[in-house]
């Protein structure tokens, strides 16, 4: 399996998303070949940024991505279905929201385009083929709303499960609920 770290115009790399909450060392003791490679935050484009990613794997693979590395898992998904297993979509980003929007640096601007979802438009979600299970945040907050997960589910002709919701790695809550978090998605994932 593959973890996509979020992040969109922020410092963040995939250690300080997976591997320091505890994510990559909780899946790897249950037993799953786990790998987490650092993406670029700021790329040229969506395509790019799953070209990059595509670029790693050589067999089919889950994808496990958290917030704007949901952006990225979906179309790595449909610029090359043959590598990608399954989604597990974690704490989909809020799109379209002018108030979260005017929190993403300038660098990053350009990736803010969307509809449900930034980077895909929803003929493109809907024509998803792989099955997907989705993760709200919990608590919600305004940068991952439940509508958001909501309207995803619509959209998804194969999404399989809506987890229950768990605080966003790598917030400071997520560590309380880290092993619960694990057994959640580990049957998911098999």
């Amino acid at each position: 399996m593959l973890l996509i770290h979020g992040g969109l115009g922020e410092d963040i790399d995939a250690d300080r998303f997976w591997v320091q909450p505890g994510v990559l060392r909780g899946l790897r003791t249950a037993g799953f070949v786990v790998t987490a490679p650092d993406r670029d935050t700021t790329p040229s484009s969506w395509n790019a940024a799953a070209d990059a990613i595509a670029a790693t794997l050589q067999e089919p693979t889950s994808l496990v991505a958290g917030s704007n590395g949901v952006s990225v898992a979906v179309r790595l998904a449909l610029q090359n279905p043959r590598v990608v297993d399954r989604l597990l979509l974690l704490w989909p980003p809020t799109c379209g929201d002018l108030a979260v929007d005017a929190t993403v640096p300038a660098a990053a601007s350009h990736l803010l385009d969307g509809e449900t979802m930034r980077g895909v438009t929803d003929d493109e979600l809907a024509g998803l083929d792989v099955p997907v299970a989705v993760m709200p945040s919990d608590p919600v907050n305004r940068f991952h709303t439940r509508h958001t997960l909501d309207r995803l589910v619509e959209l998804l002709p194969q999404t399989v499960h809506v987890f229950p919701g768990f605080p966003e790695s790598p917030r400071p809550e997520f560590a309380a609920v880290r092993d619960a978090f694990i057994e959640t998605l580990s049957p998911h994932l098999r």
